[in-house]
């Protein structure tokens, strides 16, 4: 999921993020977020909102 596009980031925002991760959890699909500007990151952090679940495209990288 790209969050390049995302001006603002409330809680019905990330409920649908949410559902669309489980979806396409469901349909085997891999999902990654990227994108996280610095302000929305920093929106994420002060809302107190967890993320964590979803995987970030660093997360795949191997070393």
């Amino acid at each position: 999921m790209d969050f390049s596009g995302i001006q603002a980031l409330d809680t019905m925002v990330t409920d649908h993020i949410f559902k669309i991760n489980k979806v396409l959890v469901l349909l085997g699909i891999r999902v990654s977020l990227t994108g996280i500007r610095p302000a929305l990151a920093q929106t994420v952090v002060k809302v107190g909102i967890d993320l964590s679940s979803i995987k970030s495209s660093q997360r795949y990288v191997r070393h």
